[in-house]
């Protein structure tokens, strides 16, 4: 009788949890030039047409997604060229048509796109929630996943305390232990969110508070997250490759791509020197390149006099004149015209 009182109880709880996941809030930001919400699905169900749910922090205007289906998906798939799995919601584009069942990704940024009709100011970057809910009021238990973030000044606003409270009430946030509700908040930092910057799920269990999220320097609208550390020292990016081959022409390795990642914005150029530290290419300078994964190039088939085969040493110099940090690293580019 225990044993079976016991599978009773697992069944249960793994059976609510998959139904408590459904849609939920991958990623959003509060200091972007426009202001998006990543939605995903966790768990049960499979899939779930969105259009007459609402993203909102509930503040002033609102309207729900659309008005032809949008159907997101728990996996991608095959035959679609975009990612099902995601759905992006920008806030204050009310003019631009949205992607939807019938649409599919028309921009070919490889995602569904929804623009809405919200709050012209976006979502604050000193305060504030971000809700999905069945219409915008957060008081008649329509909420299906809800996030409070804040710069934790010590003065929390009354009009996003009222709406915490709300969720609060509806088990979608946490209680808060102290009197000051922003200790239970999303930290944004005293200055917000800078525009490489958002606030991403680590994973996709939902325990309705602030541990389920964190502030990363890398956006991925459209794709999983990457929470990765906002600060790596002086470092401004990392090489991927140490060692690179490039055969011209070949379909494969004659691309000519340098991949890097950059941990802040920056500037980016490389160049090319012969192993006697002769420099035979120069790139551009590359202004204002934000952190995430980025390709440099170097295709020796554009070069005026054809590179001979052999290795060549690559040097890739970054600054940040924010930060007031360069960096420089090498890496060894070995040039075959034997297939």
């Amino acid at each position: 009788m225990a044993r079976i009182f016991f599978l009773i109880i697992f069944i249960l709880f793994h059976f609510n949890a998959g139904l408590r996941a459904g849609l939920i809030i991958s990623e959003f930001t509060t200091g972007a030039t426009e202001d998006w919400v990543e939605l995903t699905l966790a768990g049960t169900p499979e899939k779930m047409d969105i259009a007459t749910l609402y993203v909102t922090m509930y503040y002033g205007t609102n309207e729900q997604l659309g008005t032809d289906p949008i159907t997101i998906y728990a996996h991608d798939r095959p035959e679609t060229p975009y990612d099902d799995r995601y759905v992006v919601v920008y806030l204050t584009r009310p003019d631009t048509p949205d992607e939807t069942d019938l649409t599919g990704d028309t921009n070919g940024n490889g995602r569904i796109d929804v623009y809405c009709n919200n709050y012209f100011a976006s979502l604050w970057n000193t305060e504030g929630v971000v809700a999905v809910d069945s219409d915008d009021d957060p008081s008649n238990g329509g909420i299906l996943d809800f996030v409070y973030y804040s710069s934790r000044d010590g003065e929390p606003n009354d009009t996003m305390a009222s709406y915490v409270a709300a969720a609060q009430a509806n088990g979608e946030w946490q209680a808060c232990p102290g009197e000051n509700i922003q200790d239970c908040s999303v930290s944004i930092g005293r200055e917000g969110l800078a525009a490489h910057m958002s606030v991403c799920r680590r994973k996709k269990n939902d325990s309705n508070s602030a541990a389920d999220f964190s502030v990363t320097s890398i956006l991925t609208p459209g794709k999983p997250n990457i929470a990765a550390p906002l600060f790596m020292g002086n470092r401004l990016f990392t090489v991927i490759k140490k060692k690179i081959t490039i055969i011209p022409g070949h379909g494969l390795f004659g691309s000519g791509i340098i991949p890097v990642f950059v941990f802040a914005p920056c500037a980016l150029r490389l160049r090319v020197f012969t192993i006697t530290g002769i420099v035979i290419h120069e790139s551009p300078r590359f202004l204002s390149v934000r952190p995430g994964l980025f390709n440099l190039f170097w295709n020796p088939l554009l070069q005026r006099r054809a590179p001979a085969s052999g290795l060549y040493l690559c040097k890739i110099e970054a600054v940040s004149t924010a930060r007031k940090s360069f960096q420089e690293e090498i890496i060894k580019i070995i040039v075959s015209r034997y297939r």
